[in-house]
């Protein structure tokens, strides 16, 4: 256990808590990889203050998080980044790639009609 207090119910929180709470403000659970994750339970694990099973499980509950953590900040850029695009006024490839293909069937037609 640490000394640390929860500010909510004055109660100690543990190192795994303490951890989570961190996770949670997204301190960094985005980035953290697997042998960040897994190094900082060992650590925690040589110095007592976590069982080893604690440790694999805080090392899972982290990465979980991290994980979800790095969904949703993936989904909110995609959003700002469609919204940047649309006040900017510009075309999506996809639009490009359709209009593309509607002048080559338009110069297809004329070509047609020189002909005949």
């Amino acid at each position: 256990m640490t000394d640390e207090r929860d500010s909510d119910d004055g109660r100690v929180m543990s190192w795994h808590e303490l951890l989570e709470k961190a996770v949670e403000l997204g301190l960094g659970a985005a980035l953290l990889t697997k042998e960040t994750a897994a190094h900082l339970a060992d650590d925690l694990v040589k110095r007592g203050a976590m069982t080893k099973d604690e440790g694999k499980k805080l090392v899972s509950d982290l990465l979980e998080k991290g994980k979800g953590q790095k969904d949703k900040m993936d989904e909110q850029l995609t959003k700002v980044v469609s919204q940047v695009i649309e006040r900017a006024d510009l075309a999506r490839q996809s639009a490009v790639a359709e209009l593309e293909r509607r002048v080559a069937a338009l110069e297809a037609k004329l070509e047609k009609l020189d002909e005949g």
